[in-house]
């Protein structure tokens, strides 16, 4: 058999692979957290278990293990078969190391957490959820076993979901950003006892209204809506079965339309990257984004520096007041400042932007005692408690706004968290790229060439899907490798600007 033919063989097998998967992760994964029936969750755990277990066969089977084998490293490959083959390495090898068997039992086990955790979560009944956690978390002590480390058991969690992540690299950014995120806090708090704020009281509006402005913003932000929906559910995600069949699941509140919308531009930023995914790379592994810290790098791009900048606020305050005709709010300027106020929320997704990554650096802190085993799921909540009483001042009121708020545990993201770390430094580095090559971000969105900005991210960044690992994409995008510094300046000017910190962040960056 050629070469030629052998190959378009293996693609061949890739592109059945691929169907399983889009089909588990995505239609059937959509479906289940929008529109089945809770009664529906006993079968479809059967069938979402059926078909991860006909993908694992696919890439554990003998055939595929064959072409692995004799495309790896071969004379004749180009560029993109190269690519290809090390994202299947990567990717299959995760998959291979877990006996069927587990695996099985483990996509069983997360399609029920997640059902129990939502329940428990309604319910405030941590102890309900507790068994399903502490299953999840030894389960995972297993995987990193099959998938190895050098270190520390997380490391393998975490090079699962960012390439070359480990706890030494984690600890040393949190070193780095976690006096820096205290400091400008107190800062804050210190400027708030002279300027107290109260949020603007938003009118309500219900979920025919926000829709309606959510499909105008993310429009004019260019997500497509001829490929992709927006629905409701309990927890915003995305989910795409292939650049042009891309679903966004939203959660909004009828009184505050806030929530909605920095949700929405969250997911419609990684709803945009997906779209622009290049469709020539479907059948090779690399028509998906390269690493989790990407994709969430994108969303944290379009909620955080896009919609809390007072371009976005300037450009889309008219489409605001016509959607909801009880707005009050009399200047851009009021809702720019309002949104950029620090409230020191005990919800993650409610968080300000300077105490985001708190919430972030207090889940990774958690979970990589739990992994190691020193800490056990039933002293969990305690531990939680403390660390936001230590580091944000704020002590939840029951578990249900506390260790139940994310789902992510629940649906199996053990090693996940950190990766909103690297994708606000991230984000923050393209920004500041954007900004050399295209001009100034604000008037870029006060004037609405929101295709400036797109076309530079789906240039660099997106098209490529995941031909190129993160790592190499920052750097082909920016000229440098990841930094915390751009972040740090960020964070330094707009709250400068929103607090009038300026003398105070002066003195604390000549003390660095």
């Amino acid at each position: 058999m050629s070469y030629e033919t052998r190959l378009e063989e293996f693609r061949d097998l890739i592109r059945r692979i691929e169907y399983l998967k889009y089909t588990l992760n995505s239609l059937i994964y959509w479906d289940k957290i929008t529109y089945m029936p809770p009664d529906g969750i006993e079968y479809r755990s059967q069938v979402m278990s059926f078909l991860a277990d006909e993908q694992y066969k696919l890439m554990s089977g003998p055939a595929f293990r064959g072409h692995v084998k004799y495309f790896t490293g071969h004379r004749k490959n180009d560029e993109l078969t190269n690519a290809m083959m090390k994202r299947i390495t990567r990717s299959s090898g995760f998959i291979s190391r877990i006996p069927e068997e587990e695996y099985r039992r483990y996509i069983e086990l997360i399609a029920r957490s997640e059902q129990v955790w939502e329940k428990a979560r309604e319910e405030d009944d941590f102890e309900s959820f507790r068994p399903y956690l502490e299953n999840i978390m030894e389960t995972f002590r297993k995987f990193a076993e099959y998938w190895g480390y050098e270190k520390d058991p997380y490391d393998a969690l975490l090079g699962y979901y960012e390439e070359g992540l480990t706890v030494e690299k984690v600890d040393s950014l949190v070193q780095e950003l976690k006096p820096l995120l205290i400091t400008l806090l107190d800062q804050v708090r210190e400027a708030e006892k002279d300027r107290p704020h109260c949020r603007l009281t938003m009118p309500p509006a219900d979920r025919k209204q926000q829709e309606q402005l959510w499909k105008e913003i993310l429009s004019d932000l260019g997500f497509s809506f001829t490929a992709g929906r927006v629905d409701t559910g309990a927890h915003p995600t995305i989910l795409a079965s292939s650049p042009s069949d891309v679903r966004i699941v939203n959660a909004y509140r009828p009184e505050d339309l806030r929530y909605g919308l920095f949700n929405v531009l969250h997911s419609g930023g990684k709803g945009i990257y997906q779209q622009s995914i290049d469709p020539a790379l479907l059948g090779t592994f690399l028509a998906e984004v390269p690493s989790f810290a990407m994709e969430e790098c994108i969303g944290r791009f379009y909620e955080d520096i896009l919609g809390r900048s007072l371009g976005f606020w300037s450009h889309f305050f008219d489409k605001i007041r016509a959607a909801v005709p009880d707005f009050s709010v009399r200047t851009p300027r009021e809702l720019y400042e309002d949104v950029n106020r620090i409230s020191s929320s005990r919800i993650r997704l409610e968080a300000d932007q300077l105490t985001y990554l708190l919430h972030i650096i207090i889940r990774y802190e958690l979970e990589r005692e739990l992994i190691n085993g020193r800490l056990a799921v039933s002293d969990l909540p305690q531990a939680w408690n403390q660390k936001y009483e230590n580091y944000l001042g704020i002590h939840p009121e029951n578990d249900r706004e506390g260790v139940l708020q994310d789902i992510h545990w629940a649906a199996g993201y053990v090693g996940y968290f950190p990766t909103y770390i690297v994708a606000d430094l991230t984000a923050a580095q393209l920004a500041a790229s954007i900004e050399k090559e295209c001009g100034s971000l604000e008037s870029l969105m006060e004037t609405g060439n929101f295709a400036a900005i797109t076309d530079w991210l789906r240039a660099n960044i997106f098209c490529s899907g995941a031909r190129y690992t993160a790592e190499e994409l920052t750097l082909r995008a920016t000229g440098e490798p990841l930094t915390s510094g751009y972040y740090m300046d960020y964070l330094r000017k707009k709250f400068s600007e929103v607090y009038n910190l300026t003398k105070e962040n002066e003195k604390e960056k000549s003390n660095e």
